[in-house]
């Protein structure tokens, strides 16, 4: 009683049922305006074409270069020929660790021939038994490497089919959006995303093969740093093909180039539920999603034939036999080296030219099987390696940026074929 109670006043305002539905159809056409123009900023990097005719690629001189070297443009009719053995650039003799190989040998050889040539009664000792053994080494390396390289060949040939299944994939999708009479907007997301794909791999895989594999310690700044040089060398070499949102939010992972075609699929679900494609029930919607899933799984099968190499266990051991019989050769040609040595300078009355023809003819022969064979299976082992990292070396690497340009070149003429039919009109799947 001795408390006053607190007095609450509620103000009621009065509105018209014409007035609350007139706010609330402005409210949704604000609404809708705001939506249509988010989309119109979207939609609005679509409507340039794939390839401008004004747009400029600066690349390095250096990079420009080094992405010129096609391993497989070459005039196969001089393989034919003696023209052969003077092809030297982008073959297995233009590298320098097999003829760096060969020095030891030769040095090898050498040395050993001194020691022989100094040695007393050194004409006791019987190079045969070192040859037998280099022999046996000789059939034994060369059936492995036969092996090694029929393999390295198929790999290759496995990765550069799973690329070209993506240029394909992107190729496909736009065929059937033109059948589809799907609008050029539409039709240049879907193409840019899958180009935009190809891109990132390509460059993520050249990366991969120049750094290595990074300590465990620092794996986090190195993927940062990363994913930094992947962007970059991008607008370098293909400027002009990711739109700023799209960029942040695919530097937030490191497989890009895969979730891409996450978003090719969300939007052909869209377009489906939008009603510009067939519905997801339909056959049509089924064959679509069959591209996008072929798409991404020749991604995947070319990121496994790049990282999953063959065992080391395998690999080294077949390069330390192909060493091991290039030094007991170089030993063999050695010792025989000496004895002929011995032969010509130890007493004054070997000086006919027979015996001279003899030695001569012997350190050749010696010569050729024990230090020029080894050199082929050294460059055999070499060919093999080079050829089972397509990505790594690049006397084999695979001309992906020819590829590229090809689908960017296919993907404009396909674009302006299908806007201008000659006889019919353009198809619309989607009523107006």
């Amino acid at each position: 009683q001795g408390h006053d109670t607190p007095t609450h006043y509620c103000t009621y305002i009065h509105i018209s049922s014409t007035q609350f539905r007139s706010a609330m159809y402005r409210a949704a056409l604000s609404a809708a305006a705001l939506s249509a123009d988010a989309e119109n900023q979207v939609v609005q990097g679509e409507r340039q074409p794939l390839l401008a005719p004004d747009q400029k690629r600066e690349v390095p001189v250096k990079e420009s270069l080094h992405e010129d070297w096609d391993s497989t443009n070459y005039d196969i009719t001089k393989l034919t020929t003696w023209a052969a053995f003077i092809m030297v650039t982008g073959g297995a003799w233009d590298n320098v660790s097999l003829w760096r190989c060969f020095g030891c040998a030769i040095l090898l050889s050498c040395s050993v021939a001194v020691v022989i040539v100094f040695i007393p009664q050194a004409s006791l000792v019987a190079p045969e038994k070192m040859q037998k053994m280099g022999t046996f080494l000789n059939v034994f390396v060369g059936l492995l490497l036969g092996f090694f390289l029929s393999s390295s060949m198929n790999r290759w040939y496995r990765c550069v089919s799973a690329f070209l299944e993506l240029l394909d994939a992107v190729r496909s999708m736009q065929m059937q959006m033109i059948a589809l009479g799907v609008t050029q907007e539409r039709a240049n997301m879907l193409s840019r995303y899958g180009l935009l794909s190809a891109w990132l791999l390509h460059i993520s895989l050249h990366m991969d093969a120049n750094d290595g594999i990074p300590d465990e310690t620092a794996e986090a700044h190195h993927s940062s740093a990363n994913a930094k040089r992947l962007w970059q060398s991008l607008e370098r070499k293909r400027p002009g093909l990711v739109l700023p949102s799209e960029k942040e939010l695919l530097m937030k992972h490191d497989e890009s180039y895969a979730l891409l075609w996450t978003w090719v699929a969300s939007l052909i679900g869209r377009m489906a539920q939008n009603g510009e494609i067939p519905p997801m029930p339909s056959p049509t919607y089924g064959r679509i999603l069959n591209i996008v899933q072929l798409a991404y799984g020749s991604i995947r099968d070319v990121r496994a034939l790049h990282l999953i190499k063959a065992p080391f266990i395998y690999v080294h051991t077949l390069a330390i036999l192909v060493h091991v019989n290039n030094i007991l050769n170089a030993v063999g040609f050695g010792l025989v080296l000496g004895i002929a040595v011995l032969q010509v300078i130890g007493d004054g009355t070997v000086h006919t030219k027979s015996t001279w023809a003899n030695v001569c003819c012997s350190l050749f022969m010696q010569f050729c099987f024990s230090m020029v064979g080894p050199l082929l299976y050294l460059a055999l082992l070499e060919v093999s390696v080079c050829v089972a990292q397509p990505f790594t070396y690049q006397d084999a690497k695979i001309p992906a940026c020819k590829f590229l340009k090809g689908l960017e070149e296919d993907l404009k003429s396909a674009a302006a074929m299908g806007d201008d039919p000659p006889h019919w009109e353009k198809p619309c799947f989607k009523t107006k």
